[in-house]
């Protein structure tokens, strides 16, 4: 029974990582950093801003920023769908190992 239910967890274990896996490539693919606006005499100004080699960078993008915007939100939901399967793979991680623990004391009493 108790072979059942690890297996049953490195099964979801290994299929978690192959989700976290495809996550961050699709994360690679969109836009990293925020989205800021400036307003000057009246007018709007998009400009991309993000961390590289320690320093704050802007990207003028344009007036018209609807597909990055929406770049934006894809990023923010895989965000938050990566966090959370990466919290449930550390849970099961962490059963594992302590299953693993019990089973190493037992076999020690044992012997």
């Amino acid at each position: 029974m108790l072979w059942e239910i690890v297996k049953v967890l490195e099964e979801r274990r290994s299929k978690l990582d192959t989700e976290i896996a495809e996550l961050q490539k699709v994360l690679d693919t969109l836009p990293n950093g925020h989205l800021e606006e400036k307003v000057v005499k009246g007018k709007k100004y998009y400009y991309l801003r993000y961390w590289e080699n320690g320093r704050l960078r802007s990207k003028y993008l344009g007036k018209d920023v609807t597909e990055i915007k929406e770049k934006f939100k894809i990023a923010t939901e895989t965000k938050i769908k990566l966090n959370r399967l990466i919290e449930e793979r550390n849970r099961i991680v962490r059963i594992l190992d302590k299953i693993s623990k019990i089973l190493v004391e037992n076999d020690q009493l044992n012997t």
